[in-house]
């Protein structure tokens, strides 16, 4: 996917002419995040809201900070292998930090401008927006912070300086990177000189969203336990992503009230755990039971919190699907196992019995789960 040439007015201008955005003109149609690729930083920002909450936000924002910055030294280095960067200078630093930013705004983004030695980003989509009372402080605790790790593994020179947030109620996010030396009118950064659009794929976008995502949920619920402790922070975290999975599950059910059997259980949740990753052996299923085991899941270094949240969000869709069943984890690799393994039945049942019938969702999940992140399918079908 490449960045599109705008309406109305050009970003590859080498005559120095500047760029005439206004706030009635901007270069991105609304963008909706469907509600499955977005979930887990949903629970993600519910985590670090109710820890402002609990501690206040500059407790909260120094404590997450440590974590944050080596997530912005990581993504430099990564950027710098992936595209081949030596130098530590204004391309080199702003490259990183638009790279990631292209895959959370599924490129509703401008390309990267350097002007007068300055590099200038404006982004028009953040998952941030979906989030009902998402706090504004994420902002600082992810972007911020990342930015500056980016830059202590660049150059520490220079900074990264934010204009506008679209947590905070503006229409873009916009930041611009400069020498901590230098003295730049914020609105007028200087004439345009060179302009970097990047090229990713879908499946890429789709990489580098889901890792900001997990790392989100990661970072936020070990600040939250380093504060607050584990029992504290699943007591908040834990009825919120339930009602998140709710959410989903209806979702994915078209809006139907309609209840649906083991079978529609199964396959919503194989198309859930296809979007983020998680494989694993085909369902199993004995009358009203349902199993399976996840061999590869991006959690399995996670702390088991995580993974509890998961969980109830998987619970969250078993009660819009059909109520009368849940959701139960008996095994996890982020304690340990081999392998985790989860169970669905009614809420009634007894111990699992050996299983008879093997199905195997995984081919139209997977199908339905790259229409669903793409945005091919609306809530509304």
């Amino acid at each position: 996917m490449i960045a599109p040439s705008y309406w109305g007015w050009r970003v590859d201008n080498m005559n120095g002419q500047k760029s005439d955005v206004s706030k009635d003109q901007l270069p991105f149609k609304s963008f909706e995040y469907p509600i499955p690729s977005y979930c887990v930083f949903e629970c993600a920002a519910n985590v670090f809201r109710f820890l402002i909450e609990d501690v206040g936000e500059n407790r909260a924002l120094e404590a997450v900070k440590k974590y944050t910055k080596v997530w912005g030294i990581n993504t430099a280095n990564m950027v710098k292998q992936k595209y081949g960067l030596k130098g530590n200078e204004i391309e080199d630093i702003a490259l990183a930090y638009y790279y990631l930013h292209f895959g959370t705004s599924w490129g509703h983004i401008k390309p990267l401008e350097i002007r007068d030695g300055n590099a200038v980003v404006e982004i028009y989509a953040c998952p941030t927006k979906q989030v009902k009372n998402c706090p504004p402080e994420v902002c600082i605790a992810l972007s911020h912070y990342i930015a500056d790790g980016i830059c202590l593994a660049t150059n520490p020179d220079y900074e990264f300086v934010y204009t506008h947030h679209i947590a905070n109620g503006d229409d873009r996010c916009r930041y611009i990177v400069k020498k901590k030396s230098s003295k730049v009118d914020l609105n007028n950064p200087g004439t345009l000189q060179k302009s970097i659009p990047l090229n990713l794929s879908e499946d890429e976008i789709l990489k580098i969203a889901g890792g900001v995502c997990y790392a989100s949920i990661n970072i936020f619920t070990m600040t939250s336990i380093d504060l607050i402790g584990s029992q504290k922070t699943l007591e908040r975290a834990l009825p919120q992503a339930r009602e998140t999975g709710n959410n989903v599950g209806k979702f994915l059910m078209g809006g139907s009230d309609e209840k649906g059997d083991i079978h529609t259980i199964g396959e919503k949740l194989d198309f859930f755990g296809s979007i983020w990753g998680h494989i694993g052996t085909p369902a199993r299923i004995n009358g009203f039971i349902l199993e399976k085991e996840i061999t590869e899941c991006p959690c399995k270094g996670s702390p088991i919190e995580v993974c509890k949240q998961f969980e109830a969000l998987s619970n969250g869709i078993c009660e819009a699907i059909n109520p009368e069943y849940e959701f139960k984890t008996d095994r996890r690799m982020s304690e340990g196992e081999a392998n985790c393994h989860w169970v669905v039945r009614k809420k009634m049942e007894p111990t699992v019995v050996k299983s008879t019938e093997i199905v195997n969702f995984d081919d139209p999940a997977e199908k339905l789960a790259m229409r669903f992140t793409k945005g091919e399918i609306s809530k509304n079908p």
